[in-house]
């Protein structure tokens, strides 16, 4: 396969995956909202942590004077100057559909144009005015028929696997990063492990990565994150998990056959969680590269 094509590929799957982690992660916290007691400025601060979580926060400081409900969902969503919101990420996604087109079927350009289209006629006050969270899980549902259909379409050759293979290495550093970022918060603030709020934010941590009734069919109401951690980084079974990701990447890699192609070292699993998450995305990054070096060319590409 020309590298470009497998480039293209490999980016197609990883976008699409990053659109729909970013639109859970948003619904989800949106409906946090509601939960947290506090006062303005709290929930203000709320809105500050999911940009970091999600995108560019110096980027959004630069054109927004106040972190709040419509600035951050519009930042996130539509900016066209932010690269990493949902916009922009099915852009992208399409322009590499497009260029594919005679390599892939039909049905996942109609959905990604589809999808493209709809979006661009969106806009804050639309999302707001008919409920931002039917407008996520309609990006979701449109993200689940574009993974349908080249699960019901593709041959299984070069062209499903770096597919795959991206989308894999995406949701792998999605998951990682997420723990890390609400470990990290803990560790700053470790009074919030103990207080009435601490219950919430671990539910809205399953709900961003899908995992809430998996989580609870496992441990029932034992809602810590302790045990939430224990369930990400250690379950082979969910998908989101990051042994589920990271085995599904490997066996994607291991089908495109590359000869000379060395994986990422893995991390100790006798690790502490905050270094275990630390060395999960060392090896997250260092597969980024590895993957661009082998397949497509000397440097980096992507976001």
């Amino acid at each position: 396969m020309i590298n470009r094509y497998a480039e293209w590929l490999f980016w197609a799957g990883r976008y699409m995956e990053r659109a729909e982690n970013h639109s859970r992660l948003i619904d989800a916290n949106y409906h946090m909202r509601h939960e947290l007691k506090g006062n303005d400025n709290d929930r203000d601060y709320i809105w500050e942590k999911l940009v970091a979580a999600v995108g560019d926060l110096a980027k959004f400081k630069e054109d927004n004077a106040i972190a709040n409900e419509w600035t951050v969902l519009h930042f996130l969503t539509f900016e066209r100057t932010n690269s990493n919101s949902i916009y922009s990420i099915i852009q992208q996604t399409r322009n590499n559909i497009r260029a594919l087109r005679q390599l892939l079927p039909k049905e996942l350009w109609e959905i990604t144009n589809s999808l493209y289209l709809w979006l661009h006629d969106q806009d804050i006050n639309k999302m707001m005015q008919q409920s931002p969270s039917k407008f996520y899980q309609r990006v979701r549902e449109w993200i689940s028929l574009f993974n349908g259909a080249a699960d019901s379409t593709m041959l299984r050759e070069q062209e499903w696997n770096f597919l795959q293979a991206g989308k894999y290495l995406e949701r792998t550093e999605n998951t990682v990063r997420i723990l890390q970022t609400v470990h990290t918060n803990l560790i700053r603030d470790p009074a919030s492990s103990q207080d009435q709020n601490h219950y919430n934010r671990m539910i809205v941590l399953l709900k961003s990565v899908g995992g809430y009734e998996a989580f609870r069919k496992l441990h029932a109401d034992h809602v810590t994150f302790a045990k939430v951690t224990e369930f990400l980084i250690l379950n082979p079974h969910f998908p989101r998990s990051i042994p589920f990701a990271f085995t599904s990447l490997e066996s994607y890699l291991k089908a495109i056959k590359q000869e000379g192609f060395d994986y990422a070292v893995l991390p100790d699993p006798g690790l502490g969680v905050s270094d275990s998450l630390h060395e999960w995305l060392q090896c997250c990054n260092q597969l980024g590269f590895l993957i661009s070096k082998a397949f497509f060319q000397a440097n980096v590409v992507g976001a």
